[in-house]
């Protein structure tokens, strides 16, 4: 395939080459937009029309469109694209609110957060891929204009009808499930189907998938072909169902592959020309990436196009050979396996071997299933005993994709976690794969496959990073956690928030794995308190579920003992983990590596949970780090003389005013300090009066609210500092 000779590719290859570049050097650094700046975390009012109306399974939520805002305190009006709204209080706010509605809307105005943590979902880019600019809460919604637009309002009322057929015909399971394939409805997609679909490499079943509107589009040609009108009609009716349909379900990115891709395809059958699928794909490519050029960056953009990119880079391979259909589906399922599998790690950190096995295994009913669940949606309508009749098909496939994979989950090294890959390794995995492919095609030899397959197992060992030593204090909002790594040892000390929900799920698990880490060798936890071990509890139960190991816990060894204390401990128990404890004076010691206990001891008697906080010493080399948990002044004077300087300084109880004493601070003398706070808290932490304490000893201060997680690396000349976010 001549690639060269064909414009379109290279348009999209240039525009691809061009956005990066702009996104790299020109992005925002970071920096808020002028709107962001003056509305953040502000109250405010807009006007707006309603463009979209997403169900969600507690309310609905709004996309705004030509947005006016206006800042309540300066009463300055700041025009705006789009925004999200969704309620406050009230779940029933927007129930009478209809496509097209104008609204005006009081509540508080709030921009996307970015990433602050490696491996964490970035919010704020992936709205940004929606042209969506910022969200409000709303206390109160008041419809201003309700001229609505009836074609989108027509689609939204049929999805919601759509949605309660198949809930009164189904289980709800099994309803939720056929939602998200036909409809593009997620909100009711049970939480553990979607961990195993996705876990086992069948994700794109649960989405509108080119595959989809590849069956859909098919049958429909099909039957108006050979049963109602010409050819040339069969070919306008079914592009019309196509655009109709892409609408419908919300316009997904691989919906809209799909609808431009066979769109040309049909098109091209109706002016009698040839269709060239890879001009196809670069032309639906180029209408994407020119309306949300942000696109680029996201899973299910990179996921659809270069699943496609694979299935046509192998198709010529596919043509050379005479084998069995078994065998072209499984060279089929192992292509798309293999020009996807850089994707998923950089996304996902981890991946599953079987997943080309799985897919040769319930591909084949896809096609079954999806005729099936529209035929008796459709149904549904005119007759629902018909269509629950219909539909109790749909419910033994789903059971045996589900028996599919628990049975893949079941099979040794299921799970393979590399962290995500260096650009460097997935630009040459594609360069080795391509290569490879082209020169068998070329010489027809199979030693350039087989070496070209050699090559990129090769690569893929170089997937999983590699560092000597690492300390990071997370940014896990109004909380404290940092991860330390040693070589191959994985040291966590606390892990918990009180502003951030599921903080071992989104936060944690996904920070370990991006360094490609599937065991805590140990975790030490200060005290008791939830903003720094609920996290770390969330990671005890869910060890089998999530794939990492927790070895081993260390609390502080003292007499008195808390309530919370106790459930902790009876907690890690039970999910036979063990507990250890530290006393002043103990040590943790790993090579080079040292973690020196400066308190408490054992009697001390103690009146706030904090002032218990396993306070500690940590070495490496030429670094040394003190971590003290929420040790309060009482605690510091009682704790171990803390001998600096000190290269970092974890400041103690998030930066209040009760702890960083002037006494313990002139002790410790910190280069530099890492506060662990969360973004508009309550308690109005940092003080000023710790920065100000911090400030005359010279300290360089660093906070995770404003700069995200902080590292700390090991050089020759002493700790390299730097944050995730860039200032």
């Amino acid at each position: 395939m001549d690639v060269w000779r064909r414009p379109l590719f290279l348009i999209f290859l240039t525009l691809l080459a061009f956005v990066s570049v702009w996104y790299h050097w020109m992005g925002d650094g970071g920096q808020q937009s002028p709107v962001q700046e003056l509305l953040m975390q502000q109250p405010a009012e807009c006007v707006g029309r309603v463009e979209e109306i997403q169900v969600k399974t507690s309310a609905r939520v709004l996309v705004l469109a030509d947005v006016h805002l206006k800042n309540t305190n300066s009463n300055e009006r700041i025009p705006c694209e789009k925004i999200l709204i969704f309620h406050s209080k009230n779940q029933h706010l927007f129930d009478d609110s209809r496509p097209g509605n104008q609204l005006y809307i009081r509540g508080t105005y709030a921009v996307f957060t970015r990433a602050g943590n490696p491996g964490e979902f970035d919010e704020r880019l992936y709205y940004r891929s929606r042209g969506i600019d910022g969200k409000m809460f709303a206390e109160s919604a008041t419809v201003t204009d309700r001229r609505c637009n009836m074609f989108r309002n027509a689609l939204f009322t049929l999805r919601q009808q759509a949605t309660e057929r198949l809930f009164a015909a189904m289980r709800e399971d099994d309803a939720g499930m056929l939602c998200a394939m036909l409809l593009g409805e997620k909100a009711y997609l049970p939480e553990e189907e979607k961990e195993m679909y996705q876990r086992t490499g069948i994700g794109h079943m649960l989405v509108i998938s080119g595959l989809h509107i590849s069956l859909l589009a098919a049958g429909l040609f099909y039957f108006l072909r050979s049963y109602v009108m010409p050819m040339k009609g069969a070919v306008i009716v079914t592009i019309a169902f196509l655009f109709l349909y892409a609408q419908f379900t919300g316009f997904q990115v691989a919906a809209v592959r799909a609808v431009l891709m066979m769109s040309c395809s049909l098109f091209a059958r109706y002016a009698g020309r040839s269709y060239d699928p890879l001009s196809a794909l670069s032309l639906s490519g180029i209408v994407t990436i020119v309306l949300e050029p942000a696109q680029l960056f996201q899973c299910g953009f990179l996921l659809s196009y270069t699943a496609v990119g694979g299935i046509l880079l192998f198709a010529p391979v596919m043509e050379k050979s005479s084998r069995s259909k078994l065998w072209q589906s499984v060279f089929f399922s192992a292509s798309v396996f293999a020009v996807t599998a850089p994707i998923m790690l950089w996304f996902f950190y981890e991946i599953c071997p079987y997943s080309v096995l799985a897919n040769v295994l319930v591909l084949p009913f896809l096609s079954l299933l999806v005729g099936i669940g529209a035929a008796g949606c459709i149904v549904s309508f005119f007759w629902p005993s018909g269509g629950a009749f219909l539909l109790s098909f749909a419910h033994y496939i789903l059971e045996f994709y589900e028996s599919v994979c628990r049975v893949i989950l079941s099979l040794p090294f299921s799970r393979i976690v590399t962290g995500r890959p260096p650009v460097w390794c997935i630009i040459a995995y594609y360069i080795v794969l391509v290569s490879a492919v082209c020169l068998y095609l070329k010489w027809d030899e199979r030693r350039w496959f087989y070496a070209g397959a050699a090559l990129l197992f090769l690569i893929c060992l170089s997937f999983r990073p590699r560092m000597g030593f690492l300390y990071t204090q997370l940014d896990v909002g109004q909380g404290d956690c940092a991860c330390l790594f040693y070589g191959d040892t994985t040291i966590l000390i606390d892990g918990g928030s009180s502003s951030e929900q599921e903080i071992g799920n989104y936060t944690i698990q996904k920070f370990l794995k991006y360094y490609g880490r599937t065991r805590i060798d140990r975790v030490f936890l200060s005290h008791s308190d939830a903003d720094h071990t609920n996290g770390v509890e969330e990671l005890a139960v869910n060890q089998d579920k999530w794939g990492i190991e927790v070895v081993g816990v260390v609390m502080p060894e003292i007499e008195k003992k808390d309530e919370r204390y106790e459930s902790l401990v009876s907690l890690f128990s039970k999910w036979n983990t063990p507990v250890y404890t530290m006393k002043k004076g103990d040590r943790f010691c790993l090579g080079e590596l040292s973690l020196k206990c400066l308190h408490p001891f054992p009697d001390y008697e103690w009146k706030s949970e904090n002032d218990y906080s396993l306070t500690l010493d940590i070495a490496y080399r030429n670094i040394r780090i003190l971590s003290v948990g929420d040790l309060e002044e009482e605690g510091e004077q009682t704790m171990e003389r803390a001998k600096g300087p000190y290269d970092l300084l974890k400041v103690g109880h998030h930066g209040s005013k009760t702890s960083s004493s002037p006494g313990f601070l002139h002790e410790a003398a910190p280069r530099h300090a890492v506060i662990s706070a969360g973004r508009d808290n309550r308690y109005g932490h940092p003080s000023p009066v710790t920065i100000e304490r911090l400030e005359q000893e010279g300290a360089s201060i660093w906070n995770t609210m404003e700069q995200g997680a902080v590292f700390l690396r090991w050089t020759e000349d002493g700790g390299k500092i730097s944050s995730y976010l860039r200032q």
